[in-house]
């Protein structure tokens, strides 16, 4: 059969979050992924930084608190429906300065969370140490985010991927979307390396890639890869709990059996997926300032992945401004884990037509590129 109610084009979490929701409110759905689903979603560290990610107000902000306080009922619905446990991990985040340069921007973001939620907590260096006892007091402060917690990224992904497929979603995996079937400014399907797929609604979940497939629509919204280098280091003990984010972009997220996660280089504009030395030097030189256990630790694996940035730093979901049928759910950036849970259920809700998701989406929508245009 190659006709269904929704063609997913994307296999990271956003779109098997999606086709999952969608699945079990009982349409037939077909996802499609260019090759392995999940691939680039395994990449990421897995933080649910939903305080940590903001400094003022934001759109998003509320939606991402949301997202991070589904993931406990989460875990138990995915270990169900898929077998697979993604190792939520409650130990919150420790953001960092790593200079008294950062120390003033830092305490402004401490004052704005922690009017809004007063388990944020400001600790002076000495205080470090404390909350984390493998951290170094040679800081310029921190912001303790309990609440702030992680995940491994790579079984949520998998475990999304499967939670969709036993719903019945079928998935197409090393299927490229060679294009969009559009007529009269309708989509109605798409052409694959497998052949051609009809739907009455298509979404463009594809992340960094996404803009390569509306070349042809009128329309393309400003979303570019933003390319990230890994590494992990195995500790043989003592391993520390918390995740540390200093505030120039360097992070430690520890996952279980020691293994600590070390990320990520910034490099805009970027597909390459080859990993540097320069690279990896700098994230074990600036981790290792934070916690200088990672010293004795060995290096387990380097690996790097594409973040999908918006011009305006926002997701971009809804509806295509120029081709009905076709919608759009990417520009996630380093929160495509975070928000992976709310944006299945908030499409699911808004595609079936719940005006106060509709709201609640509005600032996201991909036509705002046009206002901007003008």
């Amino acid at each position: 059969m190659n006709t269904y109610d929704y063609l997913l084009i994307g296999g990271g979490v956003i779109g098997c979050s999606i086709a999952y929701r969608l699945a079990q409110a009982g349409y037939a759905v077909a996802l499609f992924d260019s090759g392995t689903a999940g691939k680039a979603s395994v990449a990421a560290g897995g933080m649910l930084g939903a305080q940590n990610e903001f400094e003022r107000e934001n759109p998003l902000m509320e939606i991402a608190l949301e997202s991070r306080d589904l993931f406990p009922d989460l875990r138990d619905e995915l270990l169900e429906e898929s077998g697979i446990d993604i190792e939520f991990r409650k130990a919150g985040l420790l953001k960092v300065a790593v200079s008294v340069e950062d120390r003033p921007a830092l305490m402004a973001q401490h004052q704005f969370l922690s009017r809004k939620d007063s388990s944020v907590l400001w600790l002076e260096p000495d205080e470090v140490p404390s909350a984390e006892p493998k951290m170094t007091a040679h800081t310029a402060g921190a912001i303790y985010l309990e609440k702030d917690n992680q995940v491994k990224a790579p079984l949520l992904a998998h475990a999304l991927l499967q939670a969709a497929v036993n719903a019945g979603v079928h998935v197409y995996e090393h299927s490229k979307v060679q294009g969009l079937l559009i007529e009269n400014g309708q989509a109605f399907g798409v052409k694959t390396e497998l052949g051609t797929f009809f739907a009455e609604r298509i979404i463009n979940a594809a992340g960094a890639w996404s803009s390569s497939l509306l070349t042809e629509t009128g329309f393309a919204p400003p979303v570019t890869p933003v390319k990230g280098e890994c590494v992990s280091v195995k500790l043989k003990n003592d391993a520390p709990v918390k995740t540390v984010f200093a505030v120039d972009g360097c992070y430690i997220v520890p996952k279980r059996n020691n293994e600590m996660l070390i990320g990520a280089t910034s490099t805009p504009d970027s597909f390459d997926p080859s990993v540097t030395a320069g690279g990896i030097r700098s994230l074990l030189n600036r981790a290792a300032c934070l916690l200088p256990i990672l010293d004795t630790g060995t290096i387990e694996r380097t690996w790097s992945g594409v973040r999908p940035l918006a011009a305006d730093h926002l997701p971009v979901i809804g509806p295509h401004p120029f081709i009905d049928g076709l919608y759009l759910c990417t520009g996630h950036y380093r929160n495509g884990i975070l928000l992976s849970p709310i944006t299945g259920v908030l499409m699911e809700k808004y595609l079936s037509g719940c005006p106060k998701t509709a709201e609640r989406l509005a600032p996201f929508s991909p036509a705002r590129f046009l206002k901007i245009k003008a």
